[in-house]
């Protein structure tokens, strides 16, 4: 009390009953510690066992036990392999207890009124059992805290301005971590705890030394608060550090050195430099594999090109390498954006030229279709141009494309015409869905006479047919010739089915002709979204021919989305791509999406589930109940996220998404609402 000079707040008279009222609530701590005479003859040899320390053994206990039985629990293997390597538990000893109790008491004194509720769940020593999860980098920790939500229960999740719940904290001491306070141990998906249970009166009447350690958490878990902290392993040294050498000696009392805070807050700093290279070295090694040159296009054109005319493939080639060294320059800044669209306009026209001094039709589109895809990479540059010039490159693009396209369809005789025609509406299809909504039909008023203008849902419609119509019926020559390419034979299978789970959203069509379109659909999915599929995907990443780590995570989420893979498996894989780039946070919404199907909509655990009838899964209503909630927050947080830093489509088509699956509509002003009540 000297340290916190309480007689310069209370008045030499108070002391006296201050002190009494701090004794009061020692009493009470020492109860729930279970201090009593025993443990007080005993002189240190005497273990207390209390509810206090009974309750964080139970919780020491109980993820060690989880620990041993990874095969067998799906929630602590998402906890390992989001970058947790050591998890503590502690509660606060006596001489922490005091210090907080006089802070407290000197800036509040009605609290030390109610000794007992001081230390319960809502009270004001929040942080009376404490655990710290550390995890080796800093981009794990946004894994963690996602984790983290299916042991413990608190409000806030899906605030976007938070991590899953978890606010940054930095103080002047140059401490730093991520912090998460009144939450309560809540394993959701274990049925061993009750889901509404209530507190009971006395906290001590129920209590009962022969409890097993799962019943005593079930029983407690409801009165105590748990303060959870997220450390990387950088930032736990430096607390350990500083803990021992400053924390309890100056930074608690009235002996704080400024002079010393601040040397400790530019070693924290120093640290925190030396953790971010450190991450950036992972970073730069790991994506050394996924470095590749200049963009090679199409397997199957180059062997188009080279059967019709080699010359021909030599001067496609020299255009894509003179496209790709233009992009370079614009990247690095050494050319303005004007001199860029100029040239960009210029290797277009060339092309163009040389198109149209072909004597084979094929060669014609193949320049004519690289050509437009200077326009199409023109269109993808939204952090150079303002709207406006997207709009008008966009516009370009599909033109070009369109053209390709009915050039394709007027004659079905040029060589491998359906092959040309798959790409050029899948390029088209993928702008189409970047500044408008695609296939996702939802009537008037949500894009504007401009939007509507650029891309309109008949032709997307017409398109996604006949995209359809070419896929199934492929020759087995063709699409022989389509796998030998790296990746082509992915994208395609992949963009074809998002288009197909976009158009299913809505029911625009007579019935007729979507049962025609869903037959269409079916056939598609039947021939090319299989296990021969996820095989192939598999073989590509395991030697390195996945390039985009984008790409590698929307691929993980249609397979899960079709069930080829459990969600546990997908997300173990995005966890480690997420180390080598960052992934958009559409990204990651499409996997909550995919595995809230899989477990929430579908009931599935394993895909031996996936293969019964619905009757016969054997999910608890408990465990289903889990799923929904933690796939439904992480879902609303990250449609927030989206809201804030991706395109208005981007967001839009997530959310129609969303709300289809869910069955609720994703609200933007629950929070505004709730303060216009009070």
């Amino acid at each position: 009390m000297r340290n916190q000079r309480a007689s310069a707040v209370l008045g030499e008279e108070g002391i006296d009953a201050f002190t009494q009222k701090i004794l009061e609530c020692m009493k009470v701590y020492y109860r729930l510690v279970g201090i009593d005479d025993e443990v007080i003859a005993g002189k240190g040899c005497v273990v207390p066992r209390g509810i206090l320390p009974r309750f964080t053994e139970g919780l020491i206990h109980y993820f060690k036990a989880l620990k041993e039985e990874t095969a067998g629990n799906k929630e602590i293997a998402v906890l390992q392999h989001s970058g947790i390597t050591t998890i503590k538990i502690r509660y606060k000893y006596t001489d922490s207890v005091i210090k907080k109790l006089v802070k407290l008491g000197l800036r509040q004194p009605l609290l030390l009124e109610d000794p007992l509720k001081i230390f319960l769940k809502g009270g004001a020593l929040h942080d009376l059992i404490g655990m710290l999860f550390i995890c080796s980098s800093p981009y794990e920790r946004e894994w963690a805290a996602r984790a983290l939500y299916s042991f413990f229960d608190y409000e806030h999740r899906t605030d976007d301005h938070l991590l899953y719940g978890f606010y940054s904290v930095k103080r002047k001491s140059g401490y730093r971590g991520l912090h998460c306070d009144h939450t309560r141990f809540y394993p959701r998906f274990d049925t061993h705890f009750e889901e509404n249970r209530l507190p009971e009166d006395d906290i001590f009447d129920i209590f009962d030394p022969a409890m097993s350690q799962t019943e005593l958490l079930d029983r407690f878990r409801n009165f105590f608060n748990i303060e959870i902290q997220l450390h990387t392993a950088f930032e736990n040294l430096w607390a350990g550090m500083e803990h021992r050498n400053s924390y309890n000696i100056q930074a608690k009392g009235a002996g704080r050195s400024e002079k010393i805070a601040v040397q400790w807050n530019l070693l924290s700093d120093t640290m925190k430099n030396l953790e971010m290279q450190f991450e950036r070295l992972q970073v730069d090694t790991e994506q050394a594999r996924f470095d590749v040159g200049y963009r090679q296009g199409y397997t199957f054109v180059k062997s188009v090109l080279e059967r019709l005319d080699a010359s021909a493939y030599q001067t496609y080639l020299s255009y894509v390498k003179k496209s790709e060294a233009l992009e370079t320059l614009l990247k690095n800044h050494e050319i303005s954006r004007q001199a860029y669209v100029e040239e960009s306009y210029e290797i277009a026209a060339e092309l163009e030229e040389i198109a149209d001094r072909q004597n084979y039709p094929t060669l014609q589109i193949l320049f004519l279709m690289q050509s437009a895809f200077m326009h199409y990479g023109l269109a993808n540059h939204r952090n150079y141009f303002n709207s406006e010039d997207i709009y008008r490159f966009v516009h370009t693009a599909l033109n070009r494309y369109l053209a390709i396209y009915e050039m394709l369809k007027a004659d079905e005789s040029i060589y491998k015409s359906n092959l040309l025609m798959i790409i050029v509406i899948l390029r088209y299809q993928q702008l189409a869905q970047q500044y408008g909504l695609g296939l996702i039909h939802t009537g008037d008023g949500v894009m504007s006479k401009e939007e509507l203008a650029l891309v309109n849902y008949e032709t997307n419609l017409t398109l996604f047919k006949d995209l359809l119509t070419q896929l199934n019926e492929l020759t087995p020559e063709e699409l022989s010739e389509i796998k030998n390419d790296d990746t082509a034979f992915l994208k395609m299978v992949h963009r074809t089915d998002v288009l197909a789970r976009e158009w299913e959203l809505l029911v625009n069509e007579s019935p007729e002709e979507h049962r025609r379109i869903a037959k269409e659909v079916a056939r598609f999915r039947t021939r090319y979204v299989t296990s021969e599929l996820w095989e192939h995907f598999h073989t590509l990443l395991e030697h390195n021919k996945i390039k985009n780590v984008s790409y590698v995570v929307k691929f993980y989420t249609t397979l899960l989305w079709h069930g080829l893979i459990i969600p546990l498996d997908a997300l173990k894989q995005i966890i480690r791509y997420s180390a080598y780039d960052k992934i958009k946070t559409s990204d990651l919404f499409y996997y909550e999406l995919a595995a809230y199907k899989f477990l929430a909509v579908d009931g599935c655990e394993c895909l031996e589930d996936c293969a019964q009838k619905r009757e016969m899964r054997k999910m608890s209503v408990q465990r289903r109940a889990y799923f929904e909630d933690f796939h439904r927050k992480n879902m609303i947080r990250q449609l927030f996220k989206i809201y804030k830093n991706e395109p208005r489509f981007t967001f839009l088509r997530a959310k129609y998404r969303f709300e289809q699956l869910i069955g609720t509509p994703f609200r933007m002003d629950h929070f505004s609402e709730r303060l216009t009540k009070t």
